[in-house]
């Protein structure tokens, strides 16, 4: 059945039980405006959950922050209360922040927030205990005779010695309950064992829930955070108007087959080729390549603006991932320094020459060393030794054949794969790439250089390793003679 008889006859369906169950259909609406009204209900409370998770990740970022402070370890080492003091203050952003350095026995050494107050114990308190054992803590304590939002830290000379514990805190105050339902309708009550602290004056909410956040409270006691509604004013409006909603919705739903129906008509053909389109690309019938030059063809052929729209769209996000695709295909198979292949792609290129050997098309390798390259990183530097690389490489690249694959092995070796070649005509190549090498002048280092070559060509039966192996045999047998000449092992 085709898209267009579907959606026509779901529709008239819909329009039947709607006139059939009229009643029912006002009540279900009605249902349906109530858990929108639960959905936003719930939005606003999860922003208040997320303003107070956001309270509790600044509080910890402040303290992180003063933690990695090599002026904050000094100041803890050497007791420098002043020191302290400049640089906790300036993390305070109200009135009810308190930021405290200690020293591992308990002793306050500074106070943010207080300039003068300094050198009592709080070596008893609930959090410091925890800092000492867990190394962290976050949850609400008793700070100087305030219920507050603690996070509390050891503070580590280079990372590893613990030299003192820093404190970062918000007092739990109206202020601090106003600001966490700013902009909501909602309202928050704080419950303690000490006190009872809440935005609306109304004795009952509705609608409540609790802040899930994972705090450590075995300081104070029963220490709850609740949110809630004040009224369900907005619900009881939705009940006022439900009875208007009959012939509303049936005129609607007329109006709505009447338009869909010249809707359906005119664009469904376009949307669903342009969904047919997609599907293809995404169960891979067709490349991004094939999406583009199809997409182009929809542009050209329709007029109608919200289908080119959408095709402008596809295209341009088309353009983006084939040229996505280009780039990171480039980077995965490019050597960054000398652009030439890296690794990878000399792997897959000789495991395709193997498998073409297998059918008859022989090929040899050239695997290819500087000699004494670590001299000139040692005596120069790497910038040098990178200028020598990149030189090299183009003058190797320039050097071979159109047909040859040049590539950067790793470190200061290179392979050179050359198809149809067999191992007398890699050993010409070979000698002729050394000579040229030797006789190369660098701009930026003073001496010429030399490499040394071991080339291999293909056996029968030979896997990428055995080719490699005997191509580096070769090689070692060249350094091992003096260097600046090929070798080869047959």
């Amino acid at each position: 059945m085709k898209l267009y008889n579907k959606i026509l006859i779901l529709t008239i369906t819909q329009l039947l039980a709607i006139f059939i169950f009229g009643i029912y259909q006002i009540q279900t609406l009605y249902l349906t405006q109530q858990k929108a009204f639960d959905h936003k209900t719930l939005i606003q409370t999860e922003m208040v959950q997320t303003r107070f998770e956001e309270m509790l990740q600044n509080l910890q970022k402040s303290a992180k922050i003063l933690m990695n402070s090599q002026e904050v370890t000094t100041g803890i080492i050497s007791n420098d209360t002043d020191l302290l003091f400049n640089w906790g203050k300036l993390f305070l952003s109200s009135p009810s922040d308190k930021i405290h350095f200690m020293n591992l026995k308990g002793t306050v050494i500074s106070r943010g927030e207080a300039e003068y107050s300094f050198g009592d114990d709080v070596s008893k308190t609930f959090y410091f205990q925890q800092v000492l054992h867990n190394d962290t803590f976050l949850g609400i304590d008793i700070i100087d005779n305030q219920e507050c939002l603690v996070f509390a830290s050891r503070i580590k000379q280079y990372g590893k010695k613990p030299i003192g514990i820093i404190c970062v805190a918000i007092a739990i105050d109206q202020a601090l309950l106003n600001k966490m339902v700013e902009g909501t309708n909602m309202s928050i009550t704080y419950h303690s064992a000490y006190q009872d602290i809440s935005t609306t004056h109304s004795q009952k909410l509705f609608n409540t829930s609790t802040l899930h956040v994972s705090l450590q409270t075995l300081g104070v006691q029963e220490a709850t955070f609740h949110i809630g509604l004040t009224s369900e004013e907005e619900l009881s409006a939705l009940k006022e108007t439900r009875t208007n909603f009959l012939l509303s919705i049936a005129l609607a739903f007329v109006l709505l087959f009447i338009a869909l129906h010249i809707v359906l008509l005119k664009h469904l053909k376009d949307y669903e080729n342009l969904t047919h389109l997609l599907i293809d690309f995404y169960e891979d019938h067709i490349s991004i390549k094939e999406v583009i030059t199809r997409t182009q063809k929809v542009i050209f052929d329709h007029t109608a603006p919200e289908v080119k729209k959408i095709a402008e769209a596809l295209f341009k996000m088309s353009q983006k991932i084939a040229d996505t695709q280009d780039e990171l295909e480039a980077l995965s198979t490019t050597d960054q320094l000398t652009s030439l292949a890296n690794r990878r792609k000399l792997e897959e290129c000789l495991n395709q020459k193997l498998k073409e050997a297998n059918r008859g098309v022989h090929f040899s390798i050239i695997m290819l060393d500087i000699d004494r390259f670590k001299t000139i990183n040692d005596t120069y530097g790497h910038e040098i030794g990178d200028h020598v690389l990149l030189h090299l490489s183009h003058t190797m690249y320039h050097a071979m054949r159109v047909s040859d694959i040049v590539g950067r092995w790793g470190g200061e070796e290179f392979l050179l794969i050359l198809p149809e070649t067999s191992l007398q005509g890699a050993i010409i190549l070979a000698e002729g790439l050394c000579a040229k090498i030797a006789e190369l002048h660098f701009e930026h280092y003073p001496q010429s250089v030399t490499i040394s070559l071991g080339v291999a060509t293909y056996h029968e039966d030979d896997t990428s390793n055995t080719i490699l192996n005997r191509a580096d045999t070769a090689l070692y047998k060249a350094k091992n003679s003096g260097r600046n000449r090929v070798e080869y092992e047959d």
